[in-house]
């Protein structure tokens, strides 16, 4: 798997666009999340919706953010200005467009986070590679999450579907696609917080490691399993992977009753197989579905749930 190199040194340059834009992916976890945490891969998958970030000249030292916006976007503005180069003698303001409901499990502050990072660089004809924009993306994550695993700062920068492993050293690679990959997004109207519920459960597992480790090693095993399901195009174990993944989480205590009924009517309207995706405590759930997929959409929505259809193509030569 690759490794990520960190974001190149940055002098001080000018801000050469009347409107320069930024855009990330979301993203979901499709096997791994919390076990993640603790060193064992996990597979992720950047989303058809993202987050666009747009920045234009304002008066001298101003970063300007949009009236009544997260207290931490200021802060997380400030810092991807610095770390690309920006000196604060430029002033600039910001505009958000986002496809993303926050706190659920989408990755909406990492991206938002490679968002801001790549329209600061294009704001100033600079280019960096996509790992370079994670790595300084990451950081910024940290003003919205403590210490994140990185997971979501790199599928919402590199896009597609990887494998993902903290390390150290942090790695990911793209897992080739053997058939069409078609996720259902469904938001239970509930939220969570990340480092919260991250925390919670990592206190837990180190206060009882031989209860949970046993936990985090079945998820682990599910990961791989689900890998090699991916490449093949096996989406029916996948969708029992993905199902029992779940069972675990809900072992792990980070499930809610909430979670729980959409996964069952998600599962009893026909999806190959459902979980809860991000922390848990709250947020929304993934759905993998064949052909089927407008009418399992049909059936949440009959229920009461907010949906949405993120389509991954297969890889060439599947």
């Amino acid at each position: 798997m690759r490794r990520p190199d960190g974001p190149r040194s940055t002098r001080m340059s000018q801000f050469r666009a009347e409107r320069a834009t930024g855009w990330a992916s979301g993203k979901v976890i499709l096997l791994g999340e919390h076990a993640v945490v603790h060193g064992s891969p996990a597979i992720a998958a950047g989303l058809e919706q993202g987050v666009e970030i747009s920045l234009q000249p304002a008066r001298e030292q101003a970063r300007d953010v949009p009236t009544g916006a997260d207290p931490r976007l200021a802060e997380a503005f400030r810092q991807a200005a610095s770390l690309t180069g920006i000196p604060d003698s430029i002033g600039l303001s910001l505009s958000i467009r986002s496809e993303l409901p926050e706190a659920v499990g989408f990755g909406s502050s990492a991206a938002l986070a490679v968002g801001l990072v790549r329209a600061c660089l294009a704001g100033q004809e600079e280019i960096w590679s996509n790992a370079e924009v994670a790595v300084a993306a990451n950081s910024i994550e940290k003003i919205f999450h403590g210490r994140p695993s990185g997971i979501d700062a790199t599928t919402a920068a590199m896009g597609g579907v990887l494998r993902f492993q903290i390390g150290p050293p942090l790695a990911y690679e793209n897992v080739p696609l053997g058939a069409e990959l078609v996720l259902l997004l469904v938001e239970t109207g509930t939220r969570h917080t990340t480092s919260s519920t991250v925390g919670a459960l990592g206190d837990r597992a180190r206060a009882q490691p031989a209860i949970y480790q046993p936990v985090f090693d079945a998820i682990t095993a599910l990961v791989g399993e689900a890998d090699q399901a991916l490449r093949a195009g096996n989406l029916a174990f996948l969708g029992d992977a993905m199902t029992m993944n779940h069972g675990l989480l809900r072992a792990l205590g980070v499930s809610t009753s909430e979670l729980d009924d959409a996964v069952e009517v998600a599962l009893e309207g026909g999806a190959l197989g459902a979980k809860l995706t991000g922390a848990g405590g709250g947020g929304a759930i993934l759905a993998l579905c064949g052909e089927n997929a407008a009418e399992i959409q049909q059936i949440l929505q009959q229920a009461g749930y907010r949906t949405s259809l993120s389509r991954f193509a297969a890889s060439p030569g599947a």
